[in-house]
């Protein structure tokens, strides 16, 4: 073998979608999905009421 191996299906499907090791905290997450949403809502806004 060369070192390199393929990922599995079920190994995808479970590898965790932060890693152990990522410096994102859950505020900063809360807050950018915060921003998100709030930009979506005025462009909903903005084009319901045109």
């Amino acid at each position: 073998m060369n070192g390199t191996m393929k990922r599995t299906g079920y190994e995808a499907m479970n590898s965790d979608l932060i890693p152990e090791n990522c410096n994102f905290s859950v505020y900063s997450m809360a807050a950018m999905a915060g921003g998100i949403l709030l930009c979506l809502g005025i462009v909903l806004y903005a084009i319901l009421t045109v």
